[in-house]
């Protein structure tokens, strides 16, 4: 500096022009315009960046530094550099000294200090806020406005906690837009805080409308909803009435008046809640405050519908009450009677006299359903089932009950009667004022007609009715011609109603009356049963049939068979629906006419096809299993509605084929009960094929005197569930294989033709549709390359009756596959093994090179027995089982051989002991490696394998 000064003073006392200035000395030239926020407690060394906020702050313009630096900040020189940051008095800066030097870069103070007497935190109406502490996180929008502004303001109507504005706004930051401008959409939301102090509180509503005078002006929140403004003053209080009018000044919109204020018409007067149940819920209470001030006029209600473009076309109110709705618009003025709503169907079944409901009738229990026309003669009938509704047909009776959603029905005009469920029960109407005793209950929509009173073919029990009308099938008139014709037209109403039961027809040509009540027909030739005991009746008064008959059970040919015999269908004995098995019911017309008539498809000789659809005969004696169980002469039987199980097979595939020869009586007893009704409750076994699983089977599989070979001592899959049980996978019946295996197993259907088909790629094998957590061949489908071919023969190595274990279970456990262990094809001196203590389980590896050094007694022990699984196998296999990827076969799957030396033989710590120098390729050229650091060689060994 003392250089430049002289040098400086030279040259002017020289007398020489000055250069000009090599740079442009600006704040720029140091700070930054504005400075640099560090974002951390500390300077940034390579951007200049600091402690502080002024981005927030501050533009590159150099007065806005003026508002915490002083108006002097614009002329500062260069001489400025004072050590000291220089900060207006008015702001109040907690660091802020006198004299003495401050580090507010490179070393700052914590806290960095803070603002107290600065407007711009303020809330604006004069209550000054302290600033968080210089270089603190910068404040974000919504959260940082409550850094200066109460939220909300306590004063007037703010959205305070409790408060109208709360209720509609909320009481967050974000209520503030609805009146105040919304700067947190500004680039700079903070901006408008150097404004404090300079101008009024600026109010702007979202939607419109001024305020002025302490007052709201044109504001939708403070309107009708229909254009008519009410101006509140801050601070005061509006209710419902203040904007809306009520239902006794009438001064409500539209057709409110008719729905509000007119109980005289419609039973009682609607509140706000009716049609507004989406905004408030009651006449005072806003129970949504978004829908209230939301611009829309939302009506909703139990009984308003969907009104469309100021028309309600789908109100309770303006409905038949079943779902049909009428169209009315709300600024109407058509006068509407009951024929309005009820009584106008767009499509009506007959007219209507006093408003009725004239829709067509839908039937009982339907929703419109409607029996009106049966009932309505003039308006005054309508009192006679609505009495709590209308006084007298055409005028609505004071209460909830005309548009309450319900059909409400009360007895009036003298009727009486009881609804249950839709059912009305001890109608007066129905019931002559009790001339008819126990009348059925009705409901509204059915036709009551005969039956209602009467019964019908399946209620009418009284003495001998069920045998006449249920049993034969007779019409009314057949016994009550004077009164009927058939069994819905009366013939003679003044007989209907007069209290005296007349029998006369056709076939009745001798009644005794009302005592005796016994009738001489032809239909009971000459026997004269008697009305009231049904039982004098029966099938046995004429002909010997049934076991609780005169003559008891008819026993010719095969009815005892069909009857009695326990291997039979069974037939009950005491009921005449038995008989009609096989003839015509006694319904028929032809039932006594001295012939004995069979049923449709029944045949003393040839095909009963109601059950046997074979030929048989009824009078030589039992049949065979074949005759129901075959297809070979016919279809199967079908008894009591069961299809006979199809056994088909069994005479060509099953055990009845040429080398087995077995007739159903080698299994099955045909004198046990047999058919019940139930599908294959009775199998019949025989007493030694029955108890524990299998026995059936095992009968036969486990005795060397009746099966031999691979037939004997067969065992099954599974100790439990799926393939616990033979018939899991196979049928003694026969199926369409020579193994009787089944078509479906586990809900697939299985492909097999022989043994060389027990698994295939469209995993439909027999093995492959129940596997599922099995390597191979499983049912999601294991590539067939990833084990043997799929065309060998499975039970090679899967037994169907290995010595010990289930069925298909492999022979083993590492033997199974490799040998325990893999012998060598190729030695230099002739090796042994086979026997017990000389590696009893070993034999040759399939591939070239792989059963290498495993016969080193150093390596597996000369007595290893396979049931030691890994244990001889880990010093140099050590990932164990959960690594072996068990390819089969061996041969095409080399490179899945893999060899990871234990790390506890290794010699030295310096390495992990290492088999290297290996080449495994499946259908390639493999080469078989060396270890080293491996401490039983202390050195790399030889080649594992001479032949590679």
């Amino acid at each position: 500096m003392l250089a430049l000064l002289v040098l400086t003073l030279v040259q002017v006392t020289a007398g020489k022009a000055q250069a000009a200035s090599q740079y442009n000395y600006d704040c720029s030239f140091c700070h930054t315009m504005p400075p640099m926020d560090s974002a951390t407690s500390k300077k940034d060394p390579n951007t200049g960046a600091v402690p502080g906020n002024h981005a927030g702050h501050a533009t590159s313009a150099v007065n806005s530094c003026v508002t915490c630096h002083g108006t002097q900040v614009s002329t500062y020189p260069m001489a400025h550099r004072n050590k000291t940051i220089e900060l207006s008095d008015a702001i109040g800066y907690s660091r802020k000294i006198a004299a003495g030097f401050v580090n507010q870069t490179s070393v700052p103070p914590t806290p960095m200090g803070s603002c107290s007497t600065v407007a711009c935190h303020s809330n604006g109406k004069g209550t000054l806020r302290a600033t968080p502490a210089w270089g603190s996180a910068a404040l974000t929008v919504p959260g940082g406005c409550s850094a200066c502004h109460d939220v909300a303001p306590s004063t007037g109507n703010h959205p305070t906690a409790g408060s109208k504005h709360a209720n509609y706004y909320g009481t967050g930051v974000g209520s503030c837009v609805k009146c105040h401008t919304d700067h947190s959409v500004q680039a700079k939301p903070f901006s408008h805080a150097t404004s404090a102090g300079h101008r009024s509180i600026e109010v702007k509503f979202a939607t419109g409308g001024s305020f002025a005078s302490n007052q709201c002006s044109n504001v939708y929140c403070h309107s009708n909803g229909r254009g008519t403004y009410t101006p509140p003053t801050w601070g005061g209080s509006l209710t419902c009435a203040g904007c809306h009018g009520d239902a006794t000044s009438n001064t409500l919109s539209g057709n409110h008046a008719k729905h509000v204020n007119n109980a005289a018409f419609l039973g009682t007067n609607y509140g706000c809640v009716e049609c507004h149940s989406s905004t408030v819920s009651n006449d005072s209470t806003i129970s949504n405050f978004t829908n209230h001030v939301n611009t829309t006029k939302d009506v909703a209600g139990s009984k308003v519908g969907t009104p469309v473009s100021g028309t309600c076309a789908t109100s309770y109110c303006h409905s038949d009450g079943k779902g049909t709705m009428k169209s009315v618009t709300w600024t109407g003025s058509t006068a509407l009677t009951c024929k309005s709503c009820h009584g106008a169907d767009a499509s009506p079944a007959f007219t209507s006299k006093a408003g009725e409901p004239n829709y067509a009738n839908a039937g009982a229990t339907q929703l419109r359903a409607n029996s009106h026309l049966n009932h309505v003669a003039s308006a005054a009938d309508c009192v006679s089932c609505h009495a709590d509704t209308t006084v007298d047909g055409t005028t609505i009776k004071p209460g909830t009950f005309h548009t309450n959603n319900v059909r409400d029905l009360k007895a009036g005009n003298g009727k009486g009667f009881t609804v249950v469920a839709g059912a009305c029960s001890a109608v007066s109407c129905h019931s002559g004022n009790g001339i008819v005793a126990n009348v059925a209950d009705v409901k509204w929509g059915a036709s009551l007609g005969c039956n209602g009173c009467h019964g019908n073919a399946s209620s009418l029990v009284t003495n001998a009715h069920a045998t006449h009308v249920s049993t034969k099938g007779y019409t009314c008139d057949t016994c009550h011609a004077a009164t009927v014709s058939g069994n819905t037209f009366f013939v003679n109403k003044a007989l209907h109603g007069d209290a005296t039961v007349e029998v006369a027809g056709a076939n009745v040509t001798t009644w005794s009356g009302t005592t005796t009540k016994t009738c001489a027909t032809s239909c009971h030739l000459s026997a004269t049963p008697q009305w009231n005991v049904p039982a004098s009746g029966a099938c046995g008064t004429c002909h010997t049939a049934l076991s609780n008959t005169t003559g008891g059970l008819i026993g010719s040919n095969a009815h005892s068979a069909h009857f009695t015999a326990t291997y039979g269908p069974g037939f009950n004995s005491t009921l005449t629906t038995s008989c009609s098995n096989c003839h015509t019911s006694n319904t028929a017309a032809t039932h006594a006419d001295g012939t004995l008539n069979l049923a449709a498809g029944s045949n003393k000789i040839g095909t009963c096809s109601t059950c046997h659809q074979q030929s048989t005969n009824w009078t030589t004696g039992r049949v065979t299993c074949e005759s129901c169980h075959s297809t070979a002469g016919g279809a199967l039987s079908v008894i009591g509605g069961i299809t006979a199980p199809d056994k088909t097979s069994a005479a060509t595939t099953g055990h009845g084929k040429a080398g087995i020869a077995q007739a159903c009586s080698a299994c099955h007893d045909n004198t046990a009960a047999h058919i019940s009704g139930v599908l294959g409750d009775q199998k019949r076994l025989l007493p030694a094929l029955v108890g524990s699983i299998n026995q059936e089977c095992n009968y036969c599989h486990t005795n060397a005197a009746k099966v031999s070979g691979t037939k004997l001592n067969v065992k099954a899959h599974k100790a439990t569930g799926l393939g616990s049980l033979c018939a899991d996978c196979h049928d003694g019946h026969g199926t369409v294989n020579t193994m009787m295996v089944n078509g479906t197993i586990n809900g697939t259907a299985v492909s097999f033709t022989g043994n060389n088909t027990f698994a295939n790629p469209a995993q439909t094998g027999v093995c492959q549709v129940c596997h599922t957590t099995t390597k191979y061949f499983t049912k999601a489908g294991q590539p067939a390359q990833d084990h043997v071919a799929s065309t060998t023969d499975c039970t090679q190595c899967h037994q169907h009756n290995p010595a010990t274990g289930l069925a298909f279970v492999p022979n083993g456990g590492c033997d199974a596959c490799h040998g325990y262990p893999p012998a060598p094809r190729q030695t230099l001196s002739a090796v042994t093994f086979g026997v017990q203590g000389n590696w009893s389980s070993a034999r040759f590896e399939d591939y070239s090179g792989g059963g290498g050094a495993h016969l080193v007694l150093a390596h597996i022990k000369k007595d290893a027995k396979p049931s030691e699984g890994w244990a001889n196998c880990i010093p140099c296999h050590k990932g164990g089982d959960a690594t072996h990827a068990r390819a089969l076969p061996i041969r095409t799957h080399v490179e899945s051989v893999s060899v990871d030396i234990d790390p506890q033989y290794r010699f030295s710590d310096q390495a992990l002991a290492t088999y290297t120098s290996v080449t495994l390729v499946s259908g390639g050229t493999n080469k078989s490696g060396s270890c080293f650091n491996v401490s039983c060689h202390f050195r790399p060994t030889p080649k594992w394998s001479i032949e590679r």
